[in-house]
């Protein structure tokens, strides 16, 4: 008899400590439940959120805009370059121009040492036109013009800032050495590039080469009038006469100063060579002027992306944050309630689907 009350007390004991056990395991799970369950359901927002992203969405328009611009602004800093680069080449060769001019005074140089210093002198100015005609940087040339008889530089305008109507003009100049001829009937001549001869413009003829000019042609030219004819040596009628504007810097080729052997025509010369000179020195301290404004222009675009690129990216940076942190705050309450229900499972001998019943469908929300 008291054998059977013994171990019908055994028997009540285990009853109780395993509904404890089962009572204490649910419980367990249904806390970590309720932790994994009750977090917040997205990322929480950033302070100030809304005039945030309204400050964000006006950077990213600014950027947009101030990118666009320093395309157009990267182009005429190029074309002020090259600019730049062929006035200096230029003057370089006017300087080396005027010292031939200079060897001619001298009372040793004979009259055919003139003549060579003569065409030398005209090879310069070649290549002075040459250096000239091409120092255009995508179609915009500051300085010179690609096509034969026309003689006005390109100006470049560059949008202020993005959304302005206002324009920064950089202003060109026309710095050849050049000049047209106009005879009697309104027909307009001009030098091919080296000097050699005179051609009319326009020309259906290829072929043509114009009036090709000798060292004995007889010039006569009027400076303050204009007036100009070319009269071939011996004959009395001139193959061709008019009036010559110059054009650029106004220097003629050494036909029209006597091929430096008259010394008053020389003289005239080394004034014109000098004159253009320092015209040219003048237009090259315009031009980079002209050159240091548009790189500040386009450095403070250059800030200005870079300013409002940082404030885009400082929002998204705050934004992935506050997401990282969501999924890792996440990650950890998945966690919590996977160990609790794995160490609830261990203290029970409840089957698993017994636990999750009472665990979970009892749990109250």
């Amino acid at each position: 008899m008291g054998l059977l009350f013994n171990n019908s007390i055994s028997e009540l004991n285990s009853s109780l400590f395993a509904t404890v056990s089962q009572a204490a395991s649910n419980r367990t799970v249904q806390i970590a439940l309720a932790g994994r369950n009750g977090g917040p359901s997205g990322p929480e927002e950033i302070r100030g959120q809304s005039r945030l992203e309204a400050q964000a969405r006006e950077a990213t328009r600014v950027l947009q805009g101030f990118t666009k611009l320093t395309v157009k602004q990267k182009r005429a800093v190029k074309t002020l370059e090259k600019a730049n680069e062929r006035l200096v080449e230029m003057k370089a060769l006017l300087l080396e121009a005027r010292e031939l001019i200079v060897k001619t005074q001298s009372p040793d140089t004979t009259a055919e040492t003139k003549r060579e210093f003569a065409n030398q002198f005209d090879q310069l100015i070649g290549k002075y036109n040459l250096r000239a005609k091409g120092a255009g940087h995508l179609g915009k040339n500051l300085i010179g013009s690609s096509i034969r008889d026309i003689f006005d530089a390109n100006d470049l305008e560059v949008q202020a800032k993005p959304g302005s109507l206002a324009n920064v003009t950089y202003n060109g100049n026309f710095l050849g050495a050049d000049y047209v001829i106009t005879d009697g009937n309104g027909d307009t001549f001009m030098p091919n590039i080296f000097g050699s001869s005179i051609v009319q413009f326009p020309n259906g003829d290829p072929n043509d080469t114009g009036v090709l000019l000798k060292n004995d042609d007889v010039i006569a030219y009027d400076d303050t009038t204009g007036s100009v004819s070319i009269t071939r040596s011996g004959e009395g009628t001139p193959v061709l006469e008019g009036t010559l504007e110059r054009k650029g810097v106004g220097i003629l080729h050494s036909y029209f100063y006597g091929n430096f052997e008259d010394e008053t025509l020389r003289d005239t010369a080394l004034a014109d060579i000098t004159d253009s000179l320092s015209k040219l020195r003048f237009n090259i301290s315009m031009f980079e002027s002209q050159l240091k404004q548009a790189e500040v222009s386009l450095k403070f675009s250059q800030g200005q992306i870079e300013e409002n690129k940082n404030a885009v990216s400082g929002l998204e940076a705050e934004k992935f944050a506050n997401e990282r942190r969501f999924e890792l705050e996440e990650q950890k309450r998945q966690l919590i309630f996977e160990s609790a229900l794995t160490k609830s499972l261990n203290a029970t001998s409840a089957g698993v689907a017994g636990l999750l019943q009472s665990a979970i469908f009892d749990f109250e929300t």
